[in-house]
């Protein structure tokens, strides 16, 4: 069975989905958080509450059912109300004895969320094609698939039931992939990038070809055809919306697969190179030190653990 190229590039990726927790909150309260150096997403259980990033402008209100995704790495804050003097999260989720943490008085507002963890070109590949801050309304949804998962996350991390840290993550991914699912179906502007071809139904045969077998030199009239276009108007769609041309994509694809695979242990350098449709040791490394910014040996290094160099992580 072909595989379709979301879930081939969010494997790719090492895309992870790491739930955290949340916290009650009742009466007023202010919790501010500093710039997370990942993607952070958050759903709303119950109540409404205020959340400001910087940088951003006006802040956001989240009701219940809302999921948001941020991508931005900034400071922002998460409050009843905005004027009150926000609390570190440090100080507040310090000597966590549950995943839920109760902050002000009462039980009014609950917020659950946690963060997206990838390889380190992984992410930047994940943020290029997304907004800085991306805010789905339960408005909008309803009680599509999405509401169905918050409301399902929202029951499992409530309960404490055996199994619930599985359940959670569980629940948490697939919320990812609807989040992003309906973000790049929306009519909203979408940059160019990974992310964006990946959904794209035209291109979707020439992807299954280039990510199905990495040792085919695949030519443009041959993707093309797969997708029933013209060699000119295949190349002009799918720079549009990858960002890249089709072979520089397939070539970089080659590579971060490569680089994967190179970090396990046992691997060599020559295996991978053939296994990715390189004859030559010496052109697959000069392909891959233009495309990953390091030669492969330092990946294999990794690999075995040894340290890799700045830059590479």
């Amino acid at each position: 069975m072909t595989r379709d190229a979301l879930s081939c590039t969010l494997e790719l990726v090492e895309a992870r989905t790491i739930y955290a927790g949340g916290f009650i909150g009742g009466g007023d309260w202010a919790i501010r958080f500093p710039p997370p150096g990942k993607i952070k997403f958050f759903v709303v259980g119950r109540g409404t509450c205020l959340l400001a990033v910087e940088g951003t402008g006006a802040p956001f209100r989240l009701a219940p059912g809302d999921a948001f995704l941020l991508t931005r790495d900034a400071g922002f804050t998460v409050a009843s109300d905005l004027s009150l003097a926000a609390r570190p999260a440090a100080e507040v989720f310090a000597n966590l004895a549950s995943a839920i943490v109760p902050v002000g008085s009462g039980h009014d507002f609950l917020l659950l969320g946690g963060h997206i963890d990838t390889d380190h070109a992984g992410g930047r590949l994940m943020a290029e094609g997304l907004p800085d801050v991306l805010h789905l309304r339960e408005a909008d949804h309803g009680t599509g698939r999405l509401g169905v998962l918050i409301a399902e996350l929202v029951e499992e991390a409530a309960a404490h039931a055996p199994g619930a840290e599985m359940a959670c993550s569980s629940l948490a991914h697939l919320l990812l992939i609807q989040i992003l699912r309906r973000h790049l179906s929306s009519d909203a502007p979408v940059e160019p990038g990974w992310l964006r071809v990946a959904c794209d139904p035209r291109l979707a045969p020439a992807l299954a070809l280039m990510q199905g077998d990495l040792r085919r030199a695949w030519t443009l009239a041959e993707l093309a055809a797969a997708a029933a276009m013209s060699r000119t108007a295949f190349a002009t769609r799918f720079r549009a919306t990858a960002g890249i041309p089709p072979l520089a994509y397939l070539t970089e694809w080659r590579m971060r697969h490569a680089d994967r695979e190179l970090r396990r242990k046992g691997s060599s350098v020559a295996r991978v190179a053939q296994a990715v449709g390189y004859a030559s040791e010496a052109a697959f490394s000069t392909a891959f030190k233009r495309v990953m910014g390091r030669t492969p040996r330092h990946g294999a290094r990794a690999g075995t653990g040894c340290s890799a160099p700045p830059g590479a992580a």
